[in-house]
């Protein structure tokens, strides 16, 4: 009998480390925590990590940037409204490492602060996880949409593809252009057509809801007009009696979501 509880007690032993690694398994996957410094200040952000992730292959990575009602402390909120919220219940559809940055009360993506917090917050991802450099990609909504553009024309070096959701070019509803950006200099169609220059060479997919009453739908068909005179490869829908959260049904649009991670171009990190 003593020979039994023997055999038994060295059997559960040994299943130890097995059951450790299987559990360090399956944290390796899902929504992390993380904290940068900006001049001193620390500021939190999500990253989510894809099921089956190894660093042996390298891995696309995207930038999300939320919209307006997603600013503040709490960074769970900005993983809970666009992309994050189809990441949470089919985190299949985007096997890609997806950060999270979230910009603080009142401030604007096209501000200092928040651009600082977005890039150096994809900044440390790159550093920390297996990214393949030519999948960066830079998506957004609202808020987060007007983002894209500003990042875009003022780094179009950085992205290999943008994918744009109820986006306004034009400075209004309460954005401000950041210094020195494309929207700062200029006005009327102008603005479109340099925005159009500058970005021109990265693959682009826009969305709108024509029934968006918060972004008017005329931003993104200007945008796309505009895009396809400079010979841009861009793609733009319009989802029909949709609103302002279009991006619902964006992130789920199976053609979108194959053409964004077939998008693969040297940038410079």
């Amino acid at each position: 009998m003593y020979l039994v509880k023997f055999f038994i007690s060295c059997i559960y032993i040994l299943s130890i480390p097995q059951c450790i690694s299987a559990e360090q398994k399956q944290e390796d996957f899902g929504f992390r925590y993380s904290k940068l410094s900006i001049n001193g200040d620390k500021y939190d952000y999500q990253v989510h990590i894809p099921e089956g992730y190894k660093k042996k292959r390298e891995w696309p990575v995207i930038l999300f940037l939320h919209g307006a009602g997603e600013r503040g402390n709490n960074t769970l909120l900005p993983t809970k409204v666009g992309l994050g919220a189809v990441i949470r219940k089919q985190s299949a559809l985007y096997p890609a490492i997806t950060v999270f940055p979230q910009c603080p009360s009142k401030k604007w993506w096209s501000s200092k602060l928040c651009e600082q917090i977005a890039l150096a917050s994809l900044a440390k991802v790159i550093t920390q996880y297996a990214i393949d450099p030519k999948r960066i990609y830079l998506t957004g909504i609202s808020m987060g949409g007007f983002g894209v553009w500003e990042f875009a024309s003022k780094y179009p070096n950085k992205w290999s593809a943008l994918f744009v959701i109820a986006a306004r070019v034009k400075p209004g509803g309460g954005h401000k252009p950041s210094i020195g950006s494309i929207s700062s200099k200029y006005h009327g169609d102008k603005l479109y057509l340099m925005t159009a220059k500058a970005v021109s060479h990265i693959p682009t997919w826009i969305v709108h809801g024509t029934k968006d009453d918060v972004v008017p739908v005329t931003e993104s068909r200007k945008m796309y007009q505009y895009l396809k005179l400079e010979n841009a490869q861009v793609v733009y829908k319009e989802f029909v009696e949709s609103w302002h959260n279009v991006w619902d049904k964006a992130y789920l649009d199976s053609d979108a979501i194959q053409w964004l991670f077939a998008q693969k171009k040297e940038r410079k990190l």
